[in-house]
């Protein structure tokens, strides 16, 4: 807690100061963003001019564009009302660091860490489509997928969901399934979930099969729209035509080598804060610095090109930033690096996770398996004639698994909540916290109030590292608004 810190206003700021932050950058964006840019304006804007009404537009799109009826019957009409859409994001962008310390129990100063990722993000990326084209079918479908988690996590601890939220989650699932990567991840998680109640033999859950039952019939509409393969073709003529020579496993590399150039060739901050978290962790739980080494093989990597490209240019080429596909030599032993390096940074996050668990073997499975479908979101991409057009946006999602993932490791994996709200590193529990999480759910493992904080200072390498993270949030801040302001006037 902060110093003097004993005011019912103090304390209410202490825990929710970083929502505001949150809320006040959001604001911010969507003032000085404009609107009448890509899609929103040249063309959704235009389809209720003529006297086509909704249902036959979107029967049309059915038909011969996109199987996201549901995602586009929000958009079409919200194009013409874009100080609406401004008002609905704003609220639905400060809500996702809500959600996300709903998920994971955290309160107090892990509530600033959390915010703190997810101001990392970078929002310009949204506008790359139009503003309010992208937002509605990226950014949230995600928040519907969080929606969902929260009311996953209470059927998990055992309580009763009421009414209202019941409805909101399958409303939300119904809109988030509508976006092809949200559906694929939702099956895999919802599956999970399936999977839970069968090993503990607790079969009746209803509202987890009516979420189930949403989610197949939204992936058999997708699979079955006339719409998506003319546009896949059309695409593909238009971005792409080598494209329908490609094999399997040129696709499969394109996906992965684009995931490695976003998150590790171009130094994305996110990723950096990841890694580095990560082995700070593992260091801090096991104090082994073998172990430490293999978990920092991903913030090494990293280290290795910033030092690579800058110090020693002669050796950027082993460091190679993957380019279009048909700029790959498929015989030089560099075309494959991006390949190894992105290997070799999940094997070593895997690892960490693994140290942090305490061989609470489900958890981390559980963690596996979300990493999985959050990189799976990203790689699909490379069978998409539009990778390289849709720029990265589409990797919202493992962005958002990353963020997830990271603040889980911190708070609930490796104790931190224990020395952030006690100011001891000695209380920071070294076994049991895994187990406690998954199998009570991590909001009754932390512990919530505002008494709790207030017991100690945070130790020195912790507000090192809140100034670091509060620097880097700052710089993305200052230049997410830049490009908002730019954009509108370039495009």
């Amino acid at each position: 807690m902060l110093k003097g810190d004993t005011g019912a206003k103090r304390t209410w700021f202490y825990e929710n100061g970083a929502f505001v932050a949150a809320a006040l950058a959001a604001v911010l964006w969507h003032v000085v963003l404009s609107t009448n840019i890509g899609d929103d304006m040249v063309y959704f804007k235009t389809l209720l001019d003529g006297n086509s009404h909704l249902g036959e537009i979107l029967a049309h799109r059915y038909e011969t564009w996109s199987s996201r009826m549901v995602i586009e019957a929000v958009l079409i009409p919200l194009v013409h009302c874009p100080l609406l859409w401004k008002i609905l994001d704003i609220v639905i962008f400060t809500s996702l660091p809500v959600l996300l310390c709903g998920l994971l129990g955290v309160t107090g100063r892990g509530r600033w860490f959390v915010a703190g990722l997810v101001l990392l993000y970078p929002f310009a990326d949204m506008a790359s489509a139009g503003w309010i084209a992208t937002t509605t079918n990226y950014l949230w479908p995600l928040w519907g997928v969080l929606v969902i988690g929260m009311v996953l996590k209470q059927l998990r601890c055992g309580r009763k969901v009421p009414v209202w939220e019941a409805v909101a989650a399958l409303l939300a699932c119904a809109y988030a399934g509508s976006q092809e990567q949200v559906a694929v991840l939702l099956f895999l998680l919802l599956g999970m979930e399936v999977l839970h109640y069968i090993l503990e033999k607790r079969m009746k859950q209803p509202l987890l099969y009516a979420l189930c039952g949403i989610d197949i019939i939204s992936l058999v509409y997708i699979l079955s729209c006339p719409g998506n393969a003319i546009r896949s073709a059309q695409e593909m003529a238009g971005r792409m035509p080598e494209f329908a020579d490609f094999t399997f496993w040129e696709k499969l590399y394109m996906g992965l080598a684009n995931v490695e150039r976003i998150f590790i060739a171009q130094l994305d901050p996110i990723y950096c804060v990841v890694a580095a978290v990560l082995v700070l962790l593992v260091y801090r739980k096991t104090g082994d610095y073998r172990k430490t080494l293999l978990a920092g093989i991903p913030a090494l990597l990293l280290f290795g090109q910033a030092v690579v490209r800058v110090s020693h240019p002669s050796l950027k080429k082993v460091f190679a930033r993957p380019e279009q596909t048909t700029h790959w030599d498929w015989h030089a032993l560099v075309t494959y690096m991006p390949l190894v390096f992105l290997v070799l940074s999940v094997l070593g996050i895997l690892y960490a996770l693994w140290q942090l668990v305490d061989g609470a073997w489900k958890y981390y499975l559980w963690t596996v398996f979300l990493l999985a479908g959050g990189f799976a979101t990203g790689v699909v991409m490379g069978f998409s004639p539009t990778i390289y057009a849709s720029a990265n946006h589409p990797y919202l999602y493992l962005y958002f698994v990353l963020i997830y993932v990271c603040a889980d490791a911190v708070w609930n994996m490796g104790g931190m909540k224990v020395v952030w709200k006690t100011g001891s590193e000695d209380a920071v529990q070294k076994t049991g916290d895994a187990d406690a999480v998954w199998k009570t759910g991590s909001e009754d493992v932390a512990q919530s109030g505002s008494g709790v904080h207030s017991e100690g200072k945070m130790p020195v390498s912790e507000k090192l590292m809140f100034t670091v993270l509060g620097l880097l949030v700052l710089a993305n801040i200052l230049d997410v608004t830049r490009m908002c302001w730019l954009l509108g006037r370039i495009l």
